[in-house]
């Protein structure tokens, strides 16, 4: 199982386009740490705040905000981020139940208490996508709609690449590592950065990728190869969408469609000139996309 990091690493879930993007953000609000996990917030204080949940696991949230789309976005909702525990400028994991799905669940929950927010939308990208459906399902009272851009497969093992369709001459050229760090996909493979766009100029280079813990990677990743989410989604009851760039290396869009058809209720839109961050590729529509669907009166 390889997902990456573009230019640097190969992640078990993030295939990173925005890394690079033409500027790096600025919180338009608070950087916090305190006692729990750091995050940092854009856009003025709303009813329901959008938390989006980067890729990896072992990367810090700087590529995924990083990405200009956000600030448009934090115009008309505030938006929050947060380093994933080991990760960044949060707590590291001095257990080994600290790096696990459940654990890392438990932190956003926690992280939800302490800014005092009784319900949030939730988004999250590729590996972010699979601790939003964790948490979905464990807290769906506190979840008011789920959002799932590029996410790995609810039950990771199974999870469908397309590097090899795609990219052949590019694959074969990669040796193989036996180490646990290259059994998971946390290793540095300079060649997938080749392999995350739908078009190679999309890819613009600088701003700050952030940081990457390789030991918080493979330890949280051979606790979610255990994982299937699937049975439990077929049962979820808060509203989703399911976005997937349509030449997604990273994740084929037959993860994108098996997911949507499991959450009952489930809208999917592929995005036609997409890698694995069509909110790089194509932000426009996806800022369109993400807000009307957040903009649905669900439930009181």
């Amino acid at each position: 199982m390889t997902f990456y990091k573009p230019c640097r690493f190969i992640l078990a879930f993030c295939l990173l386009s925005a890394a690079g993007s033409a500027a790096a953000y600025e919180p338009a609000s608070t950087a916090s740490s305190g006692d729990g996990l750091y995050h940092v917030t854009m856009g003025a204080p709303g009813e329901i705040p959008l938390v989006a949940i980067n890729g990896g696991p072992g990367l810090d949230h700087t590529y995924l905000a990083n990405a200009p789309v956000w600030k448009d976005m934090s115009a008309r909702r505030q938006i929050i981020f947060y380093d994933q525990r080991g990760t960044g400028k949060s707590p590291p994991g001095t257990r080994p139940t600290d790096l696990t799905v459940d654990a890392t669940v438990r932190d956003l929950e926690a992280l939800r208490r302490k800014l005092k927010l009784d319900r949030i939308d939730l988004l999250g990208h590729s590996w972010g996508g699979i601790v939003s459906m964790a948490y979905a399902l464990r807290y769906p009272q506190h979840v008011r709609h789920l959002v799932l851009v590029g996410s790995g497969a609810p039950k990771p093992a199974e999870h469908e690449f397309l590097f090899d369709k795609l990219y052949p001459e590019i694959v074969a050229t990669i040796p193989a590592d036996p180490s646990p760090a290259g059994q998971m996909g946390c290793v540095a493979i300079d060649a997938y950065d080749k392999m995350s766009y739908y078009d190679q100029r999309n890819k613009v280079l600088g701003g700050d990728e952030g940081t990457f813990s390789q030991e918080v990677c493979t330890e949280v990743m051979l606790d979610a190869m255990k994982l299937d989410l699937y049975p439990a989604l077929a049962k979820l009851s808060v509203p989703t969408l399911v976005i997937n760039g349509r030449f997604d290396a990273n994740v084929s869009p037959t993860v994108a469609y098996k997911i949507s058809q499991t959450i009952p209720g489930a809208q999917l839109v592929y995005f036609e000139r997409s890698g694995h961050s069509p909110y790089v590729e194509e932000p426009e529509k996806f800022a369109l996309e993400v807000e009307r669907f957040l903009a649905t009166d669900v439930r009181k």
